[in-house]
C-alpha cells in the first residue's frame, strides 16, 4: 500500500515543515546552551522554545555600583531642613492660636550638631516670651549652676523647649500637635549625646508616655536611639527647694553618662 503521505502534497509540506522546525529548535537550544543569545528572537518563537529547552535558572542580579558610582539620583536621601529653615518656619508659625498671646516664637540657637545635651523644657515663660530665648532669668541663672555642677559649659548645651509660644493657659493638643514635628526635627538635627527633658510634659509626649514625672524620673529611657533623661526644671525647683536633691541625682546621673561615653 502507497504511503499516504506521498499521495497527499498538504501533508508533505506539513512534515518538512516540522522537520525544519525541529531543527531550528535544536539549533537555537545548543546556541542558547553555549551562552549565544544576540540573535532575534520574536515573542512567539521564545514560546516554542521553551517547550522544549532545559529550565534555566534566572541570571544572578547585577552587583550594586561601587559607592558613588552610578547612583540614581532619586534614590540619594534628600538633605535635611537647615537650622535657619527650622527657626524660619518656628518664627512664621499660626498653627495655633497661641501666637496671638505671643511677643515671639522662641527658637534657640544650635549649639553645633553633636552637642554634648540637649535640655527641652515644656512652655516658654513670660521672660522667655521677651528674652526670645528659652529659660530666661531666674530660672536660667539656677541652671547654669547646675550645668556647672556637672562640668557643662553653656556652648556645649543646647536649650529648645516643646511649645514655642508663651500663652496664659496650658497648652492645648492642637497646640502640642503644632510644636512636636519641630522638636523632632531640632532633635535631629542637633543629634546630641543626651537628651534631658524638663519638664512632664514633653517628657510624656517625646516617650509616648502618661507616667507622671515623679515616675519618669531618675532613670534613662530612649528616644529615637538617643538616651533621656526626665526631671524637674529650674522654674519648679526655685518654687520647690525640697526637690534639688532628686534633681542632682539626676544630673549626677547624666554627667556619668557623659563621662562614660568620652
Amino acid at each position: 500500500m502507497a504511503d499516504e503521505n506521498a499521495l497527499n502534497p498538504q501533508a508533505v509540506y506539513m512534515q518538512a515543515a516540522l522537520e525544519f522546525l525541529k531543527d531550528a529548535r535544536r539549533l537555537v537550544a545548543f546556541q542558547q546552551a553555549i551562552g549565544i543569545e544576540g540573535y532575534p528572537r520574536s515573542p512567539a518563537l521564545s514560546r516554542f522554545v521553551s517547550k522544549n529547552t532545559p529550565e534555566q535558572r534566572p541570571a544572578p542580579a547585577p552587583l550594586p555600583p561601587p559607592s558613588g558610582q552610578g547612583r540614581q539620583p532619586e534614590l540619594e536621601a534628600a538633605p535635611g531642613p537647615s537650622p535657619a529653615e527650622i527657626f524660619s518656619e518656628i518664627s512664621g508659625c499660626r498653627r495655633c492660636p497661641r501666637h496671638q498671646s505671643r511677643s515671639q516664637a522662641i527658637t534657640g540657637e544650635i549649639a553645633g550638631k553633636g552637642a554634648k545635651l540637649m535640655i527641652i523644657a515644656d512652655t516658654p515663660s513670660a521672660e522667655d516670651d521677651l528674652a526670645g530665648a528659652p529659660m530666661s532669668g531666674e530660672p536660667g541663672r539656677l541652671l547654669e549652676k547646675m550645668l556647672a555642677a556637672i562640668g557643662l559649659k553653656p556652648a556645649e548645651v543646647h536649650l529648645s523647649l516643646l511649645i514655642r509660644c508663651h500663652g496664659p493657659q496650658a497648652p492645648e493638643q492642637k497646640s502640642i500637635d503644632a510644636c512636636l514635628p519641630f522638636l523632632k526635627q531640632e532633635i535631629a538635627l542637633v543629634a546630641p549625646k543626651i537628651i534631658c527633658v524638663m519638664g512632664q510634659l514633653a517628657a510624656q509626649k517625646l516617650l509616648n508616655s502618661n507616667l507622671s514625672l515623679l515616675r519618669l524620673r531618675g532613670r534613662f529611657h530612649e528616644t529615637n536611639g538617643l538616651p533621656l533623661m526626665p526631671t524637674f526644671a529650674p522654674d519648679f525647683l526655685l518654687k520647690n527647694p525640697e526637690m534639688k536633691k532628686a534633681a542632682w541625682q539626676d544630673l549626677q546621673m547624666i554627667q556619668k553618662k557623659l563621662q562614660a561615653a568620652g
